[in-house]
């Protein structure tokens, strides 16, 4: 399965500079914060879904049987 992506506009309150600084800052802490608390396991999840693409890329390189029907 492809995946695509889809970008929305969305309608931004405009802020003072200082302000949209402030909200970037808050929003780097929040990110620092969620990779220590969830890293390893978004980690795991991204190994097991590289994993599953070799291992599906793998078996789709491999010849059909002459009796299967598709």
């Amino acid at each position: 399965m492809k995946r695509f992506f889809v970008t929305l506009p969305m309608m931004l309150p405009r802020l003072s500079d200082r302000a949209a600084a402030q909200l970037l800052e808050i929003l780097a802490l929040l990110h620092e914060s969620m990779l220590h608390h969830y890293g390893a396991q978004a980690e795991r999840w991204h190994e097991r879904q590289r994993s599953r693409r070799s291992a599906a890329a793998h078996y789709s390189s491999l010849p059909l049987r002459d009796d299967e029907p598709f």
